[in-house]
Formats: C-alpha cells, structure tokens, sequence
C-alpha cells in the first residue's frame, strides 16, 4: 500500500509539468521515449515516454552527447566543458603552452576532440602560436579560449582532427 501515494505523486507531477520546460518535448523530455511520443500532452503517453527513457536507459547518454533528440541544450556541452576547463586551469595552461608541454594541455586537446596521434601537434601548434593565442597579459580565459579555438580553424591538420573547435 505504500507503493501507491509514491505513483500517485508521480502521476500528479506529470500532469503539471510545462512542456515548455521540457526543451520542446512534453513532461518526459528528450531521448528515445521523447522521440516517440513527441509533443503529445496525454498523461499516458508522457508516462509510457517516462517509462521507455527509464528502462532503456538512454536519457543520460543522450542529454550528454546531443542523440535522440536532445539538441545542444544538453546538460553537459562540450564547450561548456572547454570553458569551465580553462578558466579553472587558465595560469597551468598559459606556462604548459608556453613551453609546448603538459597534462593541461593534453587534456585541454581531449576536450577539442583531437585525437592522440595528434595531441603533440596540438602542443607545438600552441606553443609557436602562443603570442597569437595570449594577445595581452590582461587577458581573459574566454578571451585565450576564442583564440585558441580561431588559430586551429585554420590549421588544416588540426581543424579536420579536433571536431570539438
């Protein structure tokens, strides 16, 4: 009996859910179960969607990388990554690109998508670019990140190897 007012309350939410909040979906939101019922604002349906999003487990991985539905709005977004990254490691990454070197730096080419074969050309790319990349010495971390993300535009090695620019 006690399992009852916990379903009820979970039924009662979903009736007042806003499908506004929901990024364009009904209560259920984005992932498979979303796809397949859409916009439909049946009880039932957002349920059966909730249900479907729960059982095959796919709500998170798609929220994460942007499948199924669930667009750039994503909880965790590579560039949000990107940014968090350089801003808590903005001094670590402006002596490792100095130098030409460092887990910083490795882990900030991990998070434009390059891949390992080309994590050293990420190095020296910003080491005999770094005057580029760091225009003043009262330069913001965002400010370094646009830079950055503008100079591996235009290496043609780079560009084609690190998709998360």
């Amino acid at each position: 009996m006690r399992k009852y007012p916990l379903l009820i309350a979970m039924l009662v939410s979903l009736t007042f859910a806003s499908s506004a909040l929901a990024a364009g979906y009904g209560a259920a939101g984005c992932g498979w179960g979303g796809k397949e019922i859409g916009k439909k604002d049946d009880i039932l349906a957002q349920l059966g969607a909730t249900i479907l999003n729960g059982v095959l487990s796919n709500q998170s991985f798609a929220i994460t990388s942007g499948t199924s539905g669930c667009g750039k709005s994503g909880l965790v977004m590579a560039e949000s990554e990107q940014n968090v990254f350089v801003e808590n490691n903005f001094q670590n990454l402006a002596k490792e690109m100095a130098a030409g070197e460092g887990e910083s730096l490795n882990t900030l080419a991990g998070l434009m998508g390059c891949s390992a074969d080309q994590t050293q050309h990420f190095a020296v790319f910003t080491k005999d670019n770094y005057n580029t990349i760091f225009k003043s010495e009262q330069g913001t971390p965002s400010e370094m990140l646009a830079s950055l993300k503008e100079g591996l535009s235009g290496d043609p090695v780079l560009a084609a190897s690190c998709p998360k620019i």
